[in-house]
This record gives C-alpha cells, structure tokens and sequence, in this order.
C-alpha cells in the first residue's frame, strides 16, 4: 500500500524487506502474496505484485529501474563534487534513486552529513555554488538535507522517514553512513527485516588539500558569527517565502532550520504521503494501525 502511492509494484523478496515483522519466513511471504493474487486481493505480473490490476505499471517500473543505474553513475559524480567542499562529512543519496527508480520528473536528492556547528558553511557554500554555476537547477544537484555527525538521529519518527533511512545510498564517507544506520536503529522497529547497504567501495570522509584549507580559513575566531548569520539569512528568507502558507508545526518540519540540522521541503512531501497512506489503510480497513498512523499525518514529529 505504500509504494503503491507512487505506482510501484514490488517483487515477494521487497515485501519481505520492508515487512512490519520478523516472525514469518521469506518463502512464507511469496505464498501469502500467491494466495491474494489468486484471491484477486492483489494482482500478479511475472515477479511483481501489486494492488492495482495494471501491467503498465510494471513497464513504468522497469524503465525506472533502468534509468536510476544511467543516474547513479551522476550521482556518484556529484557527491565526489560535494565531498571536496569544507566541512562535508557525508554524502547520501535519498529519494526516489537511493530506491532505484528515476523518470523524467526524478531529481537526485543528496542526503548530507557535516562537521559539528559548520552546517550552515556548508550548506551556503554547496547552494550558492548550485545558484552560481548550476543555475539554480535541482535536478543533478538537489541539497535539501544536512544534519551534522553530533546529531545524526532524525527527529521525526515515522514510516516516512522510516522508508528514507532504510533506502539512503551512501556515496562518500562511509563511517557517516555506518552511523547513520546505529544512530537511528529505531527503524527496525518498523523493518525488521532491512538490510543495511554494503560500504566496502564507499571512500572514507578525509580533509586534505584545498579542503583542509578552506576549512582553516573559516575555522577562524569569526567561524561562529559567520555559521549564525547563513543561518540567519535563511531562516528569514524561508519565512518571507513559505510561512503563510503551512501552519507552524508543518512549516517548522518543512523548512528545518536548527543549528545541527537543516531541511528545504516546500512540498511538505512527507505529510503528503502520510495522509495518502492513511486513507489507503481507511479503504482497506487496518483499523490496528490507524491511531498512529493518523497522528503521524497531523505531526510528523509524532512518534510510534
């Protein structure tokens, strides 16, 4: 139900690794999942199941899947880009490429990790170079989230965030990744089955070079004054444009401007699904599940 708010058929083994619990085999998830295909719950093309009786969906998928191997390839580009500007720790891909599907109207999402009480450096310097050089253009070079090594847990607690944890690609700085995944070991309790992602081939974060010295430039007497004022400018900026349209739970949620954390949603993107979650779980009747899933639609700081 929750991949099917994106039109996305699953095969029997994502099922199982996305399952809300341990205590029932791989095999015995494939014969489920045959058992309602042959009930006509579900429905069944070749190695994909979904809730919609529509093959065109599983062709969308494939060509999807395809396109996200030609944008991992950017991606990979991109966040050794990043990785070279002073006080990035970190360099993820999150969104619908770190679950393998691009098309058309996909950007490449990064999910980005900095040194403590140096987010807003960061973040400046990676937006004004996107602005700059890039045109403002989103779509190889979308940095709408950072939080620092100190504060690696995401605070919002959901089956939204859940979902992002538990498909974020690492790309640079593999212990970051590796952090990431105990920080927030709250997300198996929603997928108990997730396997982490390999980091074998993923390059260590380092400072060296012109890194290294860009960073002791800003890591001067004034570094602290300069983070508060990026901050400052943002935060104003965001208000000025967004605020009157979110209440102010959402838009805190939105537009995340701590000093270790920052987040750019103007779509509100999370409660969006949330809410189109809820009302799949209305029409199917998971009356167990509703309670929380509802809070969670109305506050994504809620947690389960």
């Amino acid at each position: 139900m929750y991949y099917d708010i994106f039109n996305y058929p699953l095969k029997s083994k994502e099922v199982f690794r996305f399952l809300g619990t341990n205590s029932i085999t791989e095999t015995d998830v494939s014969n489920t999942l045959n058992a309602l295909a042959n009930d006509a719950v579900l429905y069944r093309f070749d190695d994909f199941y979904s809730i919609q009786h529509q093959a065109a969906n599983v062709q969308r998928r494939l060509r999807g899947n395809k396109a996200a191997e030609e944008y991992l390839e950017i991606a990979k580009q991109k966040a050794a880009l990043i990785s070279r500007f002073p006080f990035v720790r970190g360099v993820l891909a999150s969104g619908s490429l770190a679950k393998g599907y691009m098309d058309e109207k996909s950007d490449i999402d990064f999910f980005i990790v900095t040194a403590p009480r140096r987010l807003w450096i960061a973040r400046t310097l990676l937006v004004m170079y996107k602005r700059i050089f890039l045109l403002n253009s989103h779509k190889y070079f979308c940095v709408n989230y950072f939080v620092d090594e100190e504060h690696l847990e995401i605070e919002e607690k959901n089956l939204f965030t859940a979902t992002e944890l538990a498909t974020v690609l690492p790309l640079y700085g593999a212990d970051q990744y590796v952090k990431l995944q105990r920080v927030n070991s709250w997300v198996k309790g929603y997928f108990p089955n997730y396997i982490e992602r390999p980091v074998g081939e993923i390059a260590h974060s380092s400072v060296r070079g012109l890194k290294k010295l860009l960073e002791a430039i800003f890591n001067n007497f004034f570094a602290d004054k300069v983070e508060s004022y990026f901050r400052g400018v943002t935060v104003r900026r965001w208000k000025r444009l967004y605020e009157k349209e979110y209440p102010r739970a959402d838009f805190e949620i939105a537009f995340k401007s701590k000093e270790y954390a920052s987040k750019n949603h103007p779509q509100h993107f999370q409660r969006k699904v949330m809410e189109i979650y809820t009302s799949k779980l209305k029409q199917f009747d998971f009356p167990g599940v509703l309670k929380d899933t509802a809070a969670v639609s109305i506050n994504s700081d809620a947690k389960h």
